[in-house]
């Protein structure tokens, strides 16, 4: 533990678990402070195991943005906490997972989008139906209305059977 004293108040701050695990204080400048504070032990030795300290220290100095700092230590942390958690899978078999449940949501999607489309189909050949019917029903009174010939329709019955009949010659 560290004391910072100013203006005649003393604070109390605790070193960083990368200090912590040196044996040594925590300089204000530690790149390991902001990601690994003294709670945080266990995550410590996860990345110290997994990746190393001096590893990580050059990956940090490399990336100038900070966002891109903070980016690359949370997924450092992360897949270090997978890979403790899950020696042989880690990270990989987290992703596996979770791509397997997309695809069975999609599938369940893809299945819902067909049940709805075939809803809509059935919804527009009843509507087609009854639109038919209607238009059926409009012919057949105007049908009533209008007197046809005895001739006519003797002459349309045979029209019919002989295209019957033709149909079976070939």
């Amino acid at each position: 533990m560290s004391i910072s004293t100013s203006s005649n108040t003393a604070v109390a701050t605790e070193d960083c678990s990368a200090c912590k695990y040196q044996r040594r204080r925590c300089p204000a400048d530690c790149p390991f402070a902001p990601y690994f504070p003294h709670d945080r032990e266990q995550q410590f030795k996860n990345m110290h195991k997994l990746f190393g300290m001096v590893n990580v220290i050059k990956l940090i100095r490399t990336l100038k943005d900070p966002s891109k700092k903070d980016i690359a230590m949370r997924t450092i942390v992360v897949e270090s906490d997978m890979r403790a958690k899950d020696p042989v899978g880690g990270c990989y078999r987290l992703i596996q997972e979770l791509q397997h449940q997309i695809e069975c949501k999609q599938a369940e999607l893809d299945q819902i989008y067909y049940t709805i489309a075939n809803c809509r189909a059935q919804n527009a050949h009843r509507l087609q139906m009854q639109t038919q019917k209607i238009d059926d029903g409009d012919n057949c009174q105007m049908m009533k209305k209008l007197p046809l010939i005895e001739f006519e329709t003797e002459k349309l019955a045979n029209l019919s059977i002989k295209s019957d009949d033709n149909i079976g010659e070939k």
